[in-house]
């Protein structure tokens, strides 16, 4: 009998523990990513070593190898980003900053002005609030990053299709001076051919314009010499 309920009471205590490993792994995925207290399940007042610990018992709860749960995975990797932010001191520092400005945004809110829950142990509503402000201002940072990222994407772009079209440009009056380079000798060559043709004809046409001006006056001048070179026959007689 004994052992009976021995039994009951370890499967009792199996479920509830697997209820509880369901529960926390469905808490850890409902929470969001920029509030990194809320993944952990811990106040912002939470000391290094009590969020070091808080992760390491939270850790061994939904461990993908014991809890049976279709995100158990995802959930232990979120939680390890959270315990990771947290526990770096410049980063926790830069989080509960923005977690005071949410405080403060909150408190000067008609609602909370005259209100007493504003206390930083007292006011679960109060508390709600400000940690709605702190994601509200986390996803403000946020959509500026990104929009920051497209625009120094967008110039870089801008930048890199102008290096290219200059590289495009340089390229081709390198082409374009070699081309011209290459071709010099035989440039140099067609114009010597064409001088040296240009001047056989000059030459030619000078030597056509002399035989023409010579011609007439060296036909009279043969005649004459002939006629003197004949005896006359009357003479003779």
């Amino acid at each position: 009998m004994g052992d009976a309920a021995d039994e009951v009471d370890k499967l009792l205590k199996s479920d509830s523990m697997h209820l509880s490993r369901t529960q926390e792994v469905d808490r850890v995925l409902s929470e969001s990513p920029l509030d990194p207290f809320a993944v952990l399940g811990v106040s912002h007042t939470t000391s290094a070593n009590d969020i070091r610990l808080a992760y390491r018992n939270k850790s061994r709860l939904i461990h993908p190898d014991k809890a049976v749960h279709a995100g158990a995975r995802e959930a232990f990797e979120k939680l390890k980003r959270a315990e990771s932010e947290l526990m770096d001191d410049t980063r926790r520092k830069t989080i509960l900053g923005l977690m005071d400005e949410a405080r403060r945004e909150v408190s000067a809110q008609p609602r909370w002005q005259n209100s007493k829950t504003t206390d930083e142990d007292s006011g679960e509503e109060f508390e709600m609030a400000v940690r709605a402000k702190y994601r509200a201002i986390m996803v403000d940072i946020e959509w500026r990053r990104r929009q920051r990222a497209k625009q120094e994407m967008a110039a870089e772009g801008a930048a890199k299709a102008q290096a290219e079209e200059e590289a495009v440009r340089r390229r081709r009056k390198r082409d374009a001076d070699k081309e011209w380079e290459d071709g010099r000798d035989e440039r140099v060559s067609s114009w010597r051919n064409f001088v040296a043709v240009g001047s056989a004809k000059k030459k030619e046409k000078k030597k056509k314009k002399r035989r023409k001006d010579d011609g007439p006056s060296s036909l009279t001048g043969d005649s004459t010499n002939v006629g003197l070179g004949v005896e006359d026959p009357v003479q003779k007689l």
